[in-house]
């Protein structure tokens, strides 16, 4: 019996780990540089598009606000940005969703 008990926690645990890493989003190489910045500092820096990121059911809300800036920060710095403004954004218990405007400034 504690044979399966074990066995069976085991994986639970393994498929709980997997579930929540799963709704997390990781940065990608160069994101980690791209910074939130202000309208008022856009002056120098070319504007490179918007970019939308979004999250939801993840552990709690203060998870889905950071994988969804992760995304921001990753979409930005796929485009060769280092940096955003905050357009839009809108976080709930079920959902956060944030617009922004990618740039590379100098």
């Amino acid at each position: 019996y504690s044979l399966r008990f074990n066995e069976m926690r085991s994986i639970i645990f393994i498929f709980a780990s997997v579930t929540i890493s799963a709704c997390s989003t990781e940065l990608v190489p160069g994101a980690e540089r791209v910074r939130q910045i202000t309208p008022s500092m856009t002056q120098s820096c070319e504007f490179l598009g918007p970019v939308t990121g979004s999250e939801s059911m993840g552990i709690d809300v203060a998870a889905d606000v950071r994988s969804t800036f992760n995304k921001i920060r990753n979409e930005v710095a796929q485009r060769g940005g280092n940096a955003f403004v905050v357009t839009a954004s809108s976080t709930s218990q079920a959902q956060t969703v944030a617009q922004a405007d990618a740039y590379r400034c100098a």
